[in-house]
């Protein structure tokens, strides 16, 4: 039988999943009930929250994080550009303004330093990215969001399994938002979830995924709303996915550890540092080769060569992307004065953008395909 390549997705889904899936419907209540209901319950005890409400998906989680906070639009939001475009876009749905601030050279997550210096009358809220799986300094940004008075929104899509001295990420903001796409830790497909521990923002947002109904049911709505939400075949497989996280985020952490111990043997090249009282989650294991004369285009194209599927992510910012060198045409644009984008310098996230690439880490990898992407490791870069 010929050997795979070892891929970067391979998402954990089986005949659990399948069969869950094919009972909602045989039994015909396709729209969210039971199982997500039970889905729900079980991601709010993993993050120890009083509240988890799913929906269609983790841009939409955060949309709607968004719709429930107090901002205006016109009001800034310090974020990272180093993130998928989804968290800029949240930020724009609304009217408000993305600003962006560098990010720690060791862990790539926003610089709270640089946090703190770019708040401005008009920062009304922080929205911090679990970026990789590995936690922000959430204690320190709710430290700083409660000395300023700002919205705190935790962009954790990518943060199953993230705790920060053993608390799970998603109830350290005012509200904390989930995907459940098919390349994370925990998928469904589409889905997302939010987390938060207001039940204010809960029920705000419950009644705006259900078009701005009452809790109480009926055709009675108290505010503009949405149609955002979670169907029952996907709630199934999400809370089939919540039986297997623990084992799944195991075998994420036993991979990643394997590779930090090879690449602590390779001179100049690194990966994520992880402070003392986090856990990483492990979405990505990204190799930094800043350092090297190797850079990620020829590592990516050595390791296909040996059978090892690799790619960079995030190698143009959030502020370089097309989108952002023209938002005339945005639908706010009227209304709000963005700022030219062209002119934002983030120079340590710009050097981690070229400079960075993620390894297979999914959990179906064989111990002979994790041997083999750390020799191809060794081979290139020693």
């Amino acid at each position: 039988m010929e050997k795979r390549l070892i891929p970067f997705v391979d998402p954990s889904i089986g005949v659990d999943e399948a069969n869950a899936a094919s009972e909602v419907i045989k039994s015909k209540n396709l729209v969210e009930g039971k199982n997500t209901r039970s889905f729900e319950r079980k991601f709010s005890k993993m993050t120890n929250t009083k509240y988890a409400i799913a929906t269609t998906n983790g841009t939409v989680a955060l949309q709607l994080a968004m719709e429930s906070s107090p901002l205006k639009p016109g009001e800034e939001v310090i974020t990272t550009p180093f993130t998928f475009i989804a968290t800029t876009n949240s930020i724009l749905y609304t009217g408000n303004v993305p600003k962006f601030v560098d990010i720690d050279p060791n862990t790539w997550n926003l610089d709270i330093n640089k946090v703190e210096e770019a708040i401005t009358e008009n920062t009304k809220a922080i929205m911090p990215v679990h970026i990789f799986g590995l936690a922000a300094d959430m204690k320190a940004f709710s430290d700083l969001a409660e000395d300023h008075n700002l919205y705190l929104i935790e962009d954790a899509a990518q943060a199953h399994g993230a705790r920060i001295d053993g608390q799970h990420v998603g109830g350290f903001g005012d509200v904390g938002t989930f995907s459940l796409y098919i390349t994370k830790n925990l998928v469904s497909g589409e889905g997302g979830i939010i987390t938060t521990n207001n039940e204010e923002i809960a029920d705000k947002i419950t009644s705006l995924k259900n078009h701005g109904r009452t809790l109480k049911g009926g055709y009675k709505h108290i505010r503009v709303g949405f149609n955002a939400r979670m169907t029952d075949v996907v709630g199934a497989i999400a809370d089939i996915q919540m039986d297997k996280i623990d084992d799944l985020l195991k075998k994420r952490s036993y991979i990643a550890n394997s590779y930090r111990k090879v690449v602590d043997e390779i001179d100049q090249i690194d990966y994520q540092h992880i402070p003392k009282g986090m856990e990483h989650g492990n979405y990505i294991f990204a190799i930094d080769t800043r350092n090297h004369t190797i850079k990620p285009a020829e590592a990516v194209s050595r390791l296909r060569q040996l059978g090892i599927l690799a790619r960079p992510i995030y190698s143009t910012l959030s502020y370089q992307q097309e989108s952002f060198k023209d938002l005339s045409n945005w639908r706010w644009s009227n209304y709000v004065e963005y700022p030219n984008y062209s002119n934002v310098v983030c120079p340590v996230s710009e050097s981690i953008a070229i400079n960075h690439f993620e390894i297979p880490i999914v959990p179906s990898l064989t111990n002979e395909e994790i041997e083999s992407v750390k020799s191809a490791l060794v081979e290139i870069f020693k």
